[in-house]
């Protein structure tokens, strides 16, 4: 029971700060709460429907594609793997669209184009919360029960300081910014009068990061060394979310009546004030994050796990790092990665730093 009532914690309270971070993306008309609580609840309420038709689509396929494997077809396997893959990427993205979509339609709140995007990054969060969870619990009862390794111990680091911190980072960024790019093409369809097929194509693009992250990790299984693409996959979803948000932004009615009643020197007061913030918290953090990938690989190295376990460790802090930095580093205005350590003005917008 203890254990059990751990991995919520391990789960939840990751999952409330990230939870805080993306409201407080929403800066010119910030969201009722109780709509944000609502949309988190039923973001971690689709998670059992998801895995519920993710477990039918396995059973579909996974006899086809143990039978390939062991008739030596990897291609015809990587095939069929690949579409149980899609499938259930597609599945977890329409699940969070529907449960959002289906409570925010109507709502006078959702007025302005970065709303479709907190909504949706809201659920996810709900939705990632509970499936972390569920890993953290599956590693370490699965621990417990293989005899070939020691118990309780090694079960509990592998749960709490390895799946859980890398559950709360890489898997949660993944779902906030696969449904974050549904909800930008979600607002488009709703405020914009944009198609439908539009709308379509925004949750195919998710469920394409999504299955793209997946893939290569369940490739790995049929021998193929092609791991490594699952991260190059979370930047690039990290950097289409971060544009779309900077363009969501930018067109807040919100912002530009606030910039009209204030005038164009409360814009550049704006301007520098975000400027100086984030580059106040930029090397902060990024070392702060390098350092914390040493101690895990370090601590990692101690306890005497697999010796792959520091070094991915490492990695990762080090592409978290990478990826902050990749969030960070932008101009306030359009969004825009700035150029240089020091730069005196955005090379895309040109608005002024000094």
């Amino acid at each position: 029971m203890t254990v059990v009532l751990l991995a919520f914690v391990a789960a939840f309270v990751p999952a409330l700060l990230w939870l805080v971070f993306i409201y407080r993306r929403d800066r010119y008309e910030p969201e009722p709460k109780t709509l944000i609580v609502r949309l988190f609840l039923w973001g971690l309420a689709a998670g059992p429907w998801a895995s519920g038709m993710n477990i039918l689509i396995a059973h579909l396929f996974a006899p086809s594609i143990d039978s390939a494997q062991r008739e030596g077809a990897l291609f015809l396997a990587a095939i069929l793997l690949f579409a149980l893959v899609a499938l259930s990427a597609l599945n977890e993205e329409v699940m969070k669209y529907v449960v959002v979509s289906s409570r925010v339609r109507g709502d006078p709140a959702f007025n302005e184009p970065v709303d479709g995007m907190i909504y949706m990054s809201t659920a996810a969060i709900g939705f990632s919360a509970g499936e972390n969870v569920v890993y953290i619990l599956n590693t370490y009862f699965g621990l417990i029960a293989d005899s070939t390794r020691p118990g309780v111990p090694l079960a509990l680091i592998n749960a709490f300081l390895v799946t859980a911190p890398l559950r709360a980072l890489l898997s949660t960024i993944g779902h906030i910014t696969w449904s974050g790019i549904t909800g930008w093409f979600l607002s488009r369809h709703y405020l914009e009068k944009g198609s439908g097929r539009m709308l379509v194509g925004g949750i195919l693009l998710a469920a394409s990061f999504h299955t793209a992250y997946n893939l290569p990790l369940f490739l790995q299984e049929l021998g193929l060394a092609v791991g490594w693409i699952t991260w190059l996959v979370w930047i690039a979803g990290i950097e289409r979310y971060l544009k779309l948000l900077g363009r969501a932004l930018l067109a807040s009615p919100f912002r530009r009546a606030a910039l009209r009643a204030k005038g164009a020197a409360a814009e550049h007061v704006e301007v520098r004030r975000a400027y100086r913030s984030l580059r106040a918290r930029q090397l902060p953090v990024t070392v702060l994050l390098v350092v914390l990938g040493i101690a895990a690989a370090v601590a990692a190295a101690l306890a005497g796990l697999p010796q792959e376990v520091p070094y991915t460790s490492a990695f990762l802090f080090v592409l978290a790092a990478i990826a902050f930095s990749r969030f960070n580093w932008r101009c306030p205005i359009c969004g825009a990665h700035l150029n240089g350590l020091n730069p005196k003005s955005c090379t895309h917008c040109h608005v002024k730093f000094t």
